[in-house]
């Protein structure tokens, strides 16, 4: 699926939630908290001195917006941005080469469900959902070290939101965020049909621990 068509699904999920006029509440939720982990498989592009380039752990910062559109789930966009670099790993001697900074933002639309009612203060959740990400690496000697800007992602988490009142309060999630990046290409057997090439994605697997101030209105 390309990211656009991804764009493209993930606006009509909110513009099918917001057409919903039953409970609806909105929340708008700037948050910051920390990326950590993951890497681009190099291992197939034949440079036997780089195997990966290794994505440094940071701080990422954004927001998500919300809308309530039936009982409790919410429809909701998020904007991620984790400013951070890109290192190569030599397989040979395990060390490190510093290649380029990156801006890495994921464009995510997600289904949102609390658990307990609306009119607790402390309301568990889930959430889960799919985008893109962009991969803003500075250029090296004029040339982009990755070949490629745009790349599919999805995102599984859960946290707790709690409410000081009816329009603030505050937000602490976890999530697991994978991003596909560069492809392998591999061999599938099947018992039947034999054996044939196949290509497969990689994936820099990702998580994010987050926290934020929500604003609601609405209802």
């Amino acid at each position: 699926m390309s990211w656009w068509k991804t764009l493209s699904f993930g606006l009509l999920l909110l513009c099918s939630a917001t057409a919903i006029k039953a409970q609806r509440e909105y929340e708008i939720t700037p948050f910051v908290g920390s990326r950590f982990g993951g890497n681009i498989d190099l291992s197939q592009q034949g440079n036997p001195n780089v195997d990966f380039l290794k994505v440094k752990s940071s701080i990422n910062y954004g927001v998500m917006g919300g809308v309530t559109f039936w009982q409790n789930f919410e429809g909701e966009f998020m904007w991620n941005r984790q400013p951070t670099s890109l290192s190569a790993h030599n397989p040979t001697d395990g060390s490190y080469t510093f290649v380029s900074n990156m801006h890495f933002d994921m464009y995510q639309f997600d289904v949102l469900y609390s658990f307990l009612s609306p009119e607790r203060k402390l309301r568990p959740f889930v959430v889960a959902g799919l985008g893109f990400s962009h991969y803003g690496v500075q250029p090296v000697n004029g040339q982009s070290p990755l070949g490629f800007s745009n790349r599919f992602a999805y995102n599984l988490g859960g946290g707790v939101k709690y409410f000081f009142n009816r329009h603030w309060g505050l937000r602490a999630e976890l999530r697991w965020s994978p991003t596909h990046s560069t492809s392998s290409q591999d061999v599938f057997c099947d018992p039947e049909f034999g054996c044939a090439p196949s290509t497969s994605a990689n994936k820099v697997e990702q998580g994010q621990v987050n926290a934020g101030v929500i604003f609601r209105f609405g209802r």
